[in-house]
């Protein structure tokens, strides 16, 4: 099977109405503070899916920053003055990454290297340079650019960790633009080894036939 054709990458106005004040000004500096660097970054959670008008019912009170562990560093010392921890690799559960914390605005904010999920049925790694930024939208806040996590991964993290108060809400949105948000969910089902009912429950939650990603389970 061919990869799905992509359609370009948007930068657009988000819906800014739904997150909290607190929140956007984190966003807004940080965004500031690495707009210069070579880092590749993307926010995702339940910020980056609202900004993306994902009708999730509850506001976010911190932010999730996501990045490889290459350029999780430069990230951390860029945002140094807001640091409350150093980075240190963390497995707990299901997870594992390198992860370090900081206050901005009031605001919690988590930086995660490298994201790992691992289970019985399911290996997920989350590759932000290499997959994930080529295929994420750009939200422009005040004149500050913020790059966002693609929904397809969003999608797929909440079904591992069954988060039926996202995941339904995500499908609904992606199911509206097919077009834009399939190509980077098949390859993330190529990619990661997606057990057979969890990419059925995708391809049944995202209105499809049969699953995508060739069978990779």
């Amino acid at each position: 099977m061919e990869k799905l054709p992509y359609t370009t990458n948007r930068i657009f106005e988000p819906a800014e109405g739904l997150v909290p004040n607190a929140v956007l000004r984190a966003l807004r500096v940080i965004g500031g503070r690495l707009e210069h660097g070579d880092s590749k970054w993307l926010v995702g959670g339940s910020c980056g899916a609202l900004l993306q008008n994902v009708p999730l019912p509850a506001a976010p009170r911190d932010l999730d920053v996501y990045a490889d562990v290459q350029d999780a560093p430069g990230i951390h010392a860029a945002l140094a003055d807001f640091s409350t921890d150093e980075q240190v690799y963390s497995e707990t559960g299901m997870y594992g990454s390198l992860l370090s914390h900081y206050s901005i605005e009031g605001v919690q904010v988590e930086l995660v290297g490298s994201l790992k999920v691992r289970l019985d049925e399911a290996d997920y790694e989350v590759r932000v340079r290499s997959l994930l930024s080529v295929y994420a939208d750009t939200a422009v806040s005040d004149g500050i650019r913020i790059p966002l996590m693609p929904l397809g991964h969003e999608l797929l993290f909440n079904v591992l960790r069954e988060r039926q108060d996202r995941y339904w809400f995500l499908a609904e949105t992606m199911r509206m633009a097919p077009e834009r948000h399939l190509p980077l969910m098949d390859e993330l089902m190529r990619g990661n080894r997606i057990g057979t009912a969890y990419a059925d429950w995708i391809a049944e939650l995202l209105g499809l036939p049969s699953p995508l990603g060739g069978g990779n389970g």
